[in-house]
């Protein structure tokens, strides 16, 4: 399915204000916690895991009803770009959300 330029401009725009209060209120490196909930599905579980190597401190949470797991991560990160280019290489997990 072909993304239509209105999505790509949605994201771009996100990652703008991230990028810019990552920048203003940052001196790098810093210590940075992504937050991801995904479906309690061992493969997308294991995907995020592997996206930050073994530099990070991950811990993972059940739902109580099971069917998702909270991640939470927490790395050194060298500056806004690598924290921006972290989530979009997580997007194309499906039915990942990043809090």
């Amino acid at each position: 399915m072909k993304k239509n330029s209105s999505d790509n401009n949605d994201k771009t725009s996100k990652y703008k204000g991230l990028k810019e209060k990552l920048e203003e209120n940052s001196e790098w490196p810093i210590k940075y916690m992504y937050k991801f909930i995904v479906p309690n599905e061992t493969e997308k579980v294991e995907k995020v895991k592997e996206a930050f190597g073994g530099k990070a401190n991950i811990k993972t949470n059940l739902s109580k009803t099971g069917k998702y797991i909270s991640i939470t991560i927490t790395t050194t990160e060298n500056n806004a770009d690598d924290i921006i280019n972290k989530y979009k290489s997580l997007e194309n997990i499906e039915g990942i959300v990043a809090l």
